[in-house]
């Protein structure tokens, strides 16, 4: 095994059987509001949504989905 096998980013290394990593995209609660879940989705999207509306959503995870 070389030093590329052993350090696979998280999706791949940890990804087993049919479990898949997956993110959530939240919205930012406001007041006495509840942040809701928006999306779930992979990582770079859920880090391309973030990006292009920080203040909006933010995203939590990894988590397995079957």
């Amino acid at each position: 095994m070389n030093y590329a096998d052993k350090n696979k980013p998280m999706e791949d290394a940890n990804q087993t059987n049919n479990n898949k990593l997956a993110w959530a995209i939240l919205s930012k609660a406001k007041g006495s509001q509840l942040s809701q879940v928006i999306k779930i989705t992979d990582y770079q999207e859920a880090d391309k949504t973030v990006a292009l509306q920080p203040d909006l959503f933010y995203k939590s995870g990894p988590f397995y989905i079957s």
